[in-house]
């Protein structure tokens, strides 16, 4: 994913509930969609088969939304702001670290994940959560995977 031609897009990281202290600036992300829907149709990235063994541990029965997000350092920590990634019953949400760093996932309950670098956390797709933007490292790298275990 680091490569110079790997595709990545740049985006707000929420369109809404973004945190207040958040400047316009700091409401950026580079993101590459390996699975998304498009007018009801599954799209899946030419680069989804690096994911395949990840996808195999998962052994979902479908892939729902998959991406990577790698946001800048910034001078603070700055919290985004509490979503979900799918509203879907059933489904499961994980979030793979791919690099350390001093970032983090809080969740509305107040616990927190440390980003480092192959830690995977799964939770129930409906469990409000947050990225926080990292101080130490030229980028935090995550994998977010939203899947079904079983039909809904």
């Amino acid at each position: 994913m680091l490569a110079s031609d790997f595709p990545w897009q740049c985006v707000p990281i929420l369109s809404s509930g973004a945190s207040p202290d958040m400047a316009a600036s700091e409401n950026l992300q580079w993101v590459h969609g390996f699975v998304h829907w498009q007018s009801r149709k599954p799209y899946r990235s030419p680069a989804l088969p690096m994911l395949e063994a990840v996808a195999d541990r998962l052994g979902p029965v479908r892939l729902l939304r998959v991406k990577a997000n790698l946001t800048r350092p910034l001078d603070r920590h700055l919290e985004y702001g509490l979503h979900v990634d799918v509203r879907r019953p059933g489904a499961s949400t994980g979030i793979l670290y791919l690099n350390d760093n001093n970032g983090y996932t809080v969740f509305e309950d107040g616990r927190r994940v440390q980003s480092a670098e192959n830690r995977f956390v799964v939770f129930d797709s409906s469990l409000r959560h947050t990225g926080a933007s990292c101080t130490d490292a030229p980028y935090r790298l995550v994998l977010n995977l939203n899947w079904l275990n079983a039909e809904a």
